[in-house]
Order: C-alpha cells, then sequence, then structure tokens
C-alpha cells in the first residue's frame, strides 16, 4: 500500500457499501440505508481533493493523467457488469423494460446515468427496483463533479480555493433544500443539488488543521461513527439526515482512527466496496423480477452472497489488475476502453433484436392518457375550458373527472357512450375532491412534492369553474384509485379560505372533500357517480402478462399473473372502506367492475388473449374497451348517477 494509505478510511468505504446493500436487499432496521451512498460522496470529495492539491503544489498535476486514472480504476469493473447485466436483461426483462434498459446503458457509459433516471423517474415509469443500473447515478454525479472541480483547483489561485469550495457548498445546500420541496426527483438525482456532499469532503481536505484541532475531533469519532450506525434506521428529513451523515463522515475522516481489528476487518469490505456497489443491485433487481414481487428471505441472502462472492471476484480479477495498470499498456487500454464503450452502446438494441416477437408488447403496455396526452394535465394547470381533442363531440353528456385511474376508464367509454359524448379532465396523481390534496412523506414517494398537492386542489377548482359554463354536460363520472388521502405514506394538504395546513392522512376528512365535490357538482345541477378502481396486486401485472407471453421464467406465487382477491381486499382495505362511507354519506353510487373481473378468490388479468393492464394497476387501452363493451359501462354510469 502506499505510504497515505488510510486503513480507517477504507473501512468507512466498508461500512458504507453495507448499509448500501442491506437497504437495497431489505435486510435489517435499515430504512435510510441509501445514506451510505452519501457517505461515499463525502469519501470521493475527500480523496480526490487530496490528490490534486498534493500533485498541484508539487507541479506535476496533469488533467490527461488525471482523467486516464480515474478510467482505469473505474471502467473495466463498470463494463464488465454492464456488459453481463445485458445479456442477462435478454432473459429477465420485458420489451418495455429493455427499451428504458437501452438509455440505461447509455447514461452509464457517459455518466449521464442521473439525467437519464431523472426522466425515467415520472409517474408511468418502472418502479426504481426494475431498473438494473439505477445505482450508476452516483457514479455519475461523482464524475460530473470531477469535470469542474481540478478546473476550478487548477486555474483558481490556492487563496480561493477554500473559500471557493465553500460558497459553492453553501449555494448547493440552499439550492437542494429549495427543490426538494417541490420537485424531490431533481434533488435526488442532480449534481447541482448533489454538490454539496461531494464539497463538504473538498472542504475537509482543503481546510487547514493543526495537531489541537486534530486532537479536539479526536473526541467526537465514537459519536460521529455511533451517528452513522444509527441515522440508517430511522428518517427525520433527507436532507437534514444526508447533511448530518456527511458531517459525521468529515469528522471520521478528518480525525483517523487507530488500526484494530474491527477497522481491518471492515477495510477488507472496503477493498471491494467498488465492486460489490456495481454487482450486487442488478443481482438483486433480476432476482425480483423473476418472483414478480419481494422473493422469500432465503433468496435474498442467497442473492447477497452471490453477489459477495462476484464482487471478490471481479475486485481480483478486473479491478485491481487494472488499476495496477499491469494488463496492456496506456495506448492499448485508452483504444480498447473506447471500442468497449462503442460495443457496449450498441448491445442493448441487439438485445432487442435478439428477443423481439410477433406482439407489439410495446403497444399494448403503452401509456392509457384516455382521449389522448393532452388530456392528461400537468402540474400547475389550470384549464379555463375542455380542449376540443378532449371530448368526443362538439357538447358531450358526460364528464370523466379524476387521475391516471380516471383515463384508463376514458378509451372504452368513449367507444361505447354513442352520441351521448364524453369530455375528460385529468390530471395523473391528483385524486378528484374539493380543498383537499395529497402530498408524500420525505421517504415515500418522489412523485408528489407539497408544490403537486397545491397545484391539484387548483386544477379541481378549475374543473369546478368549467362545469359551470357547460350546462350540456349533465352527467359526472370521478375516478381515482382513492389510495393516497388514506395511505400512511402520504399527507393530506387541506386549504382553509387562502392558506393551506398539513395534517396526517385523514379516512374522515377524505370522505368530506370527495362529498364537497359531490355536493358541488349537484350544485350545478348535474348528476354524479364513482367509478371504483380495478382490483389492483403487489407486482406489475402487465409486465408479469408480457413476461408470460414471452415464456420467461417466472416463479412464486404470481406465476399465473391472477390477482387474489383476499390479498386485494387487505392491501386497499382503506380505499374500500373510504368508498363504502362515501357512497353512504354523499348519497352517491359506486359503480365497480369486480364481480365482472373477480370470483371469491382471483380477479382475471387477461381476457381471451387481452392484457387488462398495462401495469400493476392501470388499464391498457384495449382493457378499457374490454371491459367498457362486456359490462355495458357506459349505460350503467348513465344510469346510475345522482
Amino acid at each position: 500500500m502506499p505510504p497515505e494509505f488510510r486503513t480507517d478510511i477504507q473501512a468507512l468505504r466498508g461500512l458504507a457499501v453495507v448499509l448500501v446493500v442491506l437497504y437495497h436487499a431489505h435486510i435489517g432496521p435499515f430504512a435510510a440505508g441509501y445514506l451510505g451512498v452519501d457517505i461515499f460522496l463525502v469519501i470521493s470529495g475527500f480523496l480526490i481533493t487530496n490528490l490534486i492539491r498534493t500533485q498541484l503544489e508539487q507541479s506535476r498535476f496533469s488533467f490527461s493523467e488525471f482523467y486516464f486514472r480515474r478510467a482505469k480504476r473505474l471502467l473495466p469493473a463498470a463494463y464488465v457488469v454492464i456488459a453481463l447485466t445485458t445479456i442477462a436483461a435478454t432473459f429477465f426483462l420485458s420489451e418495455v423494460g429493455l427499451r428504458e434498459f437501452q438509455n440505461q446503458v447509455l447514461g452509464a457509459l457517459t455518466f449521464s446515468g442521473n439525467i437519464v433516471f431523472w426522466f425515467q423517474a415520472d409517474y408511468f415509469g418502472g418502479g426504481a427496483e426494475t431498473k438494473p443500473l439505477l445505482h450508476f447515478w452516483s457514479l455519475a454525479v461523482e464524475e460530473q463533479y470531477y469535470l469542474l472541480l481540478p478546473a476550478f483547483l487548477a486555474l483558481a489561485p490556492r487563496r480561493w480555493w477554500l473559500a471557493g469550495v465553500g460558497s459553492l457548498l453553501v449555494a448547493s445546500v440552499i439550492l437542494c433544500l429549495y427543490v426538494v420541496s417541490r420537485d424531490p426527483s431533481a434533488a435526488f438525482y442532480l449534481l447541482p443539488t448533489r454538490f454539496w456532499e461531494m464539497a463538504i469532503g473538498s472542504f475537509g481536505a482543503l481546510l487547514p488543521t493543526t495537531p489541537l484541532v486534530a486532537t479536539r475531533l479526536a473526541k467526537l469519532r465514537l459519536p460521529a461513527l455511533a451517528f452513522i450506525l444509527g441515522a440508517p434506521m430511522g428518517l427525520a428529513h433527507p436532507v437534514v439526515d444526508a447533511g448530518l451523515v456527511c458531517l459525521a463522515s468529515l469528522i471520521l475522516l478528518l480525525a483517523p482512527s487507530k488500526n484494530n481489528l474491527a477497522v481491518r476487518g471492515m477495510a477488507r469490505i472496503g477493498d471491494v466496496s467498488y465492486s460489490l456497489y456495481l454487482i450486487h443491485w442488478p443481482v438483486l433487481v433480476y432476482v425480483r423480477v423473476v418472483w414478480m414481487t419481494e422473493p422469500p428471505a432465503a433468496v435474498i441472502y442467497a442473492a447477497v452472497a452471490f453477489s459477495l462472492v462476484a464482487s471478490w471476484a471481479l475486485y481480483h480479477f478486473v479491478e485491481e489488475p487494472f488499476r495496477r495498470g499491469h494488463v496492456m499498456s496506456r495506448a492499448r487500454l485508452t483504444s480498447g476502453l473506447v471500442a468497449t464503450s462503442v460495443l457496449l452502446g450498441f448491445s442493448p438494441s441487439v438485445a432487442i433484436a435478439a428477443t423481439e416477437s410477433n406482439v407489439d408488447f410495446a403497444k399494448i403496455r403503452r401509456i392509457n392518457y384516455g382521449l389522448g396526452r393532452a388530456c392528461d394535465f400537468s402540474p400547475g394547470s389550470r384549464p379555463q375550458e375542455i380542449p376540443k381533442n378532449c371530448e368526443t363531440t362538439a357538447k358531450p353528456e358526460l364528464l370523466v373527472w379524476g387521475d391516471s385511474f380516471a383515463m384508463a376508464v376514458v378509451p372504452g367509454l368513449a367507444t361505447t357512450v354513442g352520441e351521448a359524448g364524453l369530455a375528460q379532465l385529468t390530471m395523473s396523481g391528483c385524486f378528484p375532491a374539493i380543498g383537499v390534496s395529497a402530498f408524500s412523506k420525505a421517504s415515500a414517494s418522489p412523485y408528489y412534492p407539497r408544490a403537486f398537492a397545491e397545484d391539484c386542489i387548483h386544477f379541481n377548482d378549475s374543473v369546478v369553474a368549467i362545469l359551470k359554463n357547460r350546462p350540456e354536460i349533465s352527467i359526472v363520472a370521478i375516478a381515482s384509485p382513492f389510495a393516497t388521502p388514506v395511505s400512511t405514506d402520504f399527507m393530506l394538504l387541506n386549504r382553509n379560505n387562502d392558506t393551506f395546513t398539513e395534517a396526517d392522512t385523514s379516512l374522515d376528512v377524505a370522505v368530506e372533500s370527495i362529498k364537497a365535490l359531490v355536493e358541488a357538482v349537484r350544485a350545478l345541477g348535474k348528476r354524479v357517480v364513482i367509478v371504483a378502481p380495478p382490483p389492483v396486486a403487489s407486482f406489475d401485472i402487465g409486465d408479469c402478462l408480457e413476461r408470460k407471453a414471452r415464456g420467461s421464467v417466472i416463479l412464486g406465487r404470481y406465476s399465473d399473473c391472477k390477482i387474489y382477491v383476499s390479498e386485494y381486499r387487505q392491501f386497499r382495505s382503506r380505499t374500500l372502506d373510504l368508498l363504502n362511507q362515501v357512497a353512504s354519506k354523499a348519497d352517491v353510487e359506486v359503480v365497480s367492475y369486480h364481480d365482472f373481473l373477480c370470483d371469491d378468490t382471483t380477479c382475471k388479468t387477461e381476457i381471451d388473449g387481452k392484457f387488462i393492464y398495462r401495469d400493476s394497476g392501470h388499464l391498457s387501452y384495449e382493457g378499457s374497451e374490454i371491459i367498457a363493451r362486456k359490462t355495458k359501462l357506459a349505460e350503467r354510469l348513465i344510469r346510475a348517477a345522482r
């Protein structure tokens, strides 16, 4: 080992990767184990800044040498994992998953994965646990940081280094706190809102220390370590917790610990931390893909054990030989990496072509926007009228109002409603109610920040205003999964006059807010009916149906891709209670097609070989039309409205 090598830093790396792996494997009480990534970012900023500073002070820094060393350190192991993950993708991923994977590979190769996943992290995007290269986002953030840091240190006067990094650190923290409540996905993935974590490490590396400061910091070493071990078990606020973990990590970096048995043991894990980080995630993704949901504990433990063994092999046979430069000359290595990058970039296209079938699953499982994408109003929209392409006739009698579940009902109604005509006013994720909306807690979904809840309330107000000016609309059908206002992962935003207050989700409040909507519509002389959501599952039904049709391996309880009634009723018990109370208190009928799809045990997810669902709960276009036609849904809604 070089003389500057610190075993305690390698041990901190080991601790960080253990937290991340346990979190991703859902092992132990580490609800916020992803904070291990924040530790990695601080370590990386600290070490790289120390390296650049030393080389600049010795007048031997070279940009080309710096980036060559980074490429030699990171790319060979990463490319092996990308190649193996691509080969495995042909066996495990659906056509829709493969097309998403194609962008993931390009993002990983160009170190823009964080931007790719930011775009993929939309309302209709697949879950994080279906993206085999998702973890490359953090490597992208690091490399983007290292496009800026060397240039700043090399070009700025040394007296500016500490103040410059400190100023950018503070600016990034402020930006992160601002963005996290408005666009949590952007705050999570993008460099400007992640910059501060690496900058903390850089700031520590540039900070002048004295023996007295080192002695005082040494007294904080155990409290800092205790906090790092305890913080991942709970979450108060994503930015605050990350900030405290980063500061605790910096204390450990500035106050070296003794080289004892525990440190040496954790350092052995730290040796393979990069390889383990690369390997464990795609292994867990593919295991979960095969089971369609969380596999048995024994399978997860086996996947983690396999990841450990594979990471040891990757470290010893790929990572270390390339890092030490014993494999080939600089010119051959550079040309080899470039050629490999090009080949890997085209490999997903080859995989898609190799698995192509006569069935266009991408079309079958396309997003169901109802009458069109323009009818899915974006957050912040306050429509003044119904767009022409969001109504089937000039004077429709039926309006479908709600969120994405309402959109999914529309294609079937549009083809069966006849001359009465239909209009659509919908906004993804915005459940229909008056004066109340839901937003996600910090530890839950990133798709619904508090600002979204305000936009949702304003959108619903706009729908009421439009209805006042459309006397020909006599019936309003409201549709939604009605899950968020009673979910423990969400909070409610209540409007009182012109002020907004936050509260825990409440069945009573949700019932009253939907009742207020029903009364507001009836006050305009119109009739109302509620469309109950279709049965849903805890797995991606559309993905399961596609993989079943393609003959892919599916193990576990859901290999038949059916919904189990008992699980669904338990899964959506609060929603079913909500609809029962709304029906009673608002004197409104709730129309359901549960009896059409379900018997006493299971619910159908395909009829005559046609997919009813496109994902875990939304109806496909074909599914919407089949249900509407076979249940005469339009007639039922018109007859039930009151």
